[in-house]
């Protein structure tokens, strides 16, 4: 009892109605740069023949020419700096200024500031968040530590008074 493949036309995807060969075919095509990769999309998707595709060339597709963007004509976008200086940028950040989100986090960490939806995603997906958890963790065990460290102390020099004051009263 075999069971044909895809036998259910509504699972069925476009990609599994290609020939493997053609599939074949079609990625060699674009890897050896003989089809664009809008044309590999088309005739994956069934839309477009590899013939087709081949005779559109690897400068357009289905769409028509492809639009090339010559260099001279980019004009950089910039946007403020993630930190909260204010510079313009075109990353993220100004050279430096991604340590600053390390502090930011740090203070959201502690409840001492907020951060936007922009600073949250970067810092969560960066890791800075979770580091900024682990260095507040780590200064509030050594805050406590040394609170202890005083407290012993100080219990250690109340003990030496009394001690002398009790020597003092038996002479």
């Amino acid at each position: 009892m075999m069971q044909e493949r895809n036998a259910n036309p509504e699972t069925t995807t476009p990609e599994a109605t290609i020939h493997p060969m053609t599939r074949k075919a079609a990625n060699t095509s674009l890897a050896k740069r003989a089809i664009s990769p809008d044309s590999h999309k088309a005739v994956l998707a069934g839309a477009l023949s590899l013939e087709e595709a081949r005779s559109l060339g690897r400068n357009a597709g289905p769409a028509g020419p492809a639009v090339r963007v010559n260099k001279n004509d980019r004009t950089p976008t910039k946007t403020p700096c993630l930190c909260g200086c204010g510079e313009l940028v075109r990353r993220n950040f100004k050279a430096g200024h991604d340590q600053r989100m390390v502090t930011l986090a740090k203070a959201y960490v502690r409840g001492e500031a907020d951060l936007t939806d922009e600073q949250m995603e970067y810092v969560e997906i960066s890791g800075k968040l979770d580091r900024a958890r682990t260095q507040v963790q780590k200064e509030e065990r050594k805050r406590q530590e040394v609170t202890a460290r005083k407290a012993e102390a100080q219990r250690r020099k109340e003990g030496r008074e009394a001690e002398a004051k009790r020597r003092n009263a038996e002479k």
